[in-house]
This record gives C-alpha cells, structure tokens and sequence, in this order.
C-alpha cells in the first residue's frame, strides 16, 4: 500500500500521521514551487514548541525567525506570533548587545551547539539559560527561565555559610527533627552538649532529651510548629548523658521541603 498511497494512521478515528515514500514526500510542491513538505515540516514543529514550556525560536540561516512558540513571545515582550517573518536582530535589537548573538552567529558560521547563563535582558532580576542548537534548516533557540534556580543556589549558599558560622559559635547548636520529631541530623555544638556523638542521637525523640518538667511545654511548642502554626521559642533544658539538665533557650522552626513539611529546625543556645 506505501509504495502506491498513503497510509494513515489514526487515533480513535482521527489521523494522527502519515506514512509515505519518499518520492511522494519530495513531490509535495504546490502550484508556485512552493516546498509544501518543508512547510508542512516547519508547522509541525511550531505546534510541537508550543507545547513545551520553555521560550523556543527557530532561525534560519539567513537569521530570519521561522517560529516561535507562546512562551517566547511572552519572554521577549512580543505579541503572539508578530515575531515570525523578522530578522532577529532587528526584531530583538537588545541581543545584539549579549553573547547570544556571539553565540547565534557561531552556529550559524560553524553548526557547533552553544549554551550560557545569562541576567535576562527583558526583565530586571531575572535569569535565563539560553541553548542554541544548530540543525540542518534552521537554528534552534531555546530560553530557559531559571530565575528560581539561581535564587535557590543562591540561597543555598547563605544557608552553608549560616551552618559554618553556627559550627564555629560553640554556644549554638542545632539539630533536624523529622516529621515524628525524631533527630535526623545533629550539629557538632549540641552533641558536646549532650556529650553523644550525633550517630547514637539519631532517630531518637528529642522531647527524651528534655527533663521531665519541661517535657510538655517543648512538646506543644513542637506540635504547634509542625502542624504550621509559626516558630516558636521557649525556655527550655536539655539532658547530658550524664543526666544533668543544662539550661538552654529553644527556637523551633518548620522545616518545608519541595512537597510540603518535612519536620522542624530546633536551634539551642546555653543560658
């Protein structure tokens, strides 16, 4: 059947694609020499890109803009679909002045792919990756936002340094209490205190570790921070292995993960 027609193929009744040879693919012109195959090759994938949720750009190698899906227009200040047809440095004058068009015209020159990390050019505060994958009709850019990412990293980095200094103030400790207030992670600082290594600390309650007397108050003080009620900071006592109870002023502190709660944050100082 291929070699004398199409086939079709259908999704509950609905052509989805088409099986041809490649003769009847490169007879695909229309009446003015149009390459209808190219063109519909091009939809295809403008479809396709608009789907993803990254800002997408196809150029060609004459650096005119082919396509480009929804989330560029949007990343770029452009209306829907006003960007095809153009020139893209006279469309996007703003890049002439950044390593993408560097970048845009090595692959052009070359066809080696390029990628960089760069502030966003459209919005202040902002950060894109932008990837530039040169193929054989067109050069594809792709802008991703990660603007979210560099702030995370960011703020990874602030809550490494805010560890180290805890770790050299030997009158602060902390430790990481799961969802059950078991210990997962104890700090060097709050072992010395309890004089256990954090090996022999974990999975064990913390409210054990506080004397009897004052045992309710840190329980419902942890209780209220893990069903989200706030932090919140007691006067407290915590048990050596020797059983002595040494004074120290608790703050409690929920621990949000990517899904939600994943327990509390307990920092101690000696009174």
């Amino acid at each position: 059947m291929q070699d004398d027609q199409p086939i079709f193929v259908t999704h509950h009744g609905r052509a989805t694609h088409v099986l041809t040879t490649v003769r009847h693919y490169t007879a695909l012109k229309d009446a003015n020499g149009t390459d209808r195959a190219e063109m519909i090759a091009t939809t295809g994938l403008h479809e396709l890109a608009n789907c993803l949720s990254i800002g997408v750009l196809l150029i060609d190698y004459d650096l005119r803009i082919v396509a480009a899906n929804r989330v560029a227009h949007v990343q770029l200040n452009w209306q829907d679909g006003d960007l095809t047809g153009r020139q893209v440095f006279e469309a996007l004058p703003v890049l002439r002045r950044s390593l993408i068009k560097t970048y845009v015209q090595r692959a052009v020159a070359s066809r080696e792919p390029y990628s960089a990390e760069i502030p966003s050019l459209f919005r202040d505060g902002a950060w894109v990756r932008a990837e530039i994958h040169p193929f054989a009709q067109f050069v594809t850019v792709l802008f991703h936002d990660i603007t979210d990412d560099m702030k995370t990293h960011r703020l990874a980095d602030a809550r490494k340094s805010l560890r180290e200094a805890i770790a050299a103030h030997d009158g602060v400790g902390y430790v990481c209490l799961n969802t059950r207030g078991h210990i997962d992670q104890a700090e060097p600082t709050f072992c010395e205190i309890i004089q256990l290594p954090e090996g022999r600390l974990r999975h064990v309650a913390m409210a054990d570790l506080v004397p009897v007397g004052r045992r309710v108050a840190f329980r419902e003080a942890l209780d209220c921070v893990l069903t989200g009620e706030g932090a919140r900071t007691i006067d407290s006592a915590i048990l050596s292995s020797e059983g002595q109870a040494v004074p120290v002023r608790v703050t409690i502190a929920e621990l949000r993960g990517a899904y939600g709660n994943e327990g509390a944050i307990v920092l101690l100082t000696r009174q």
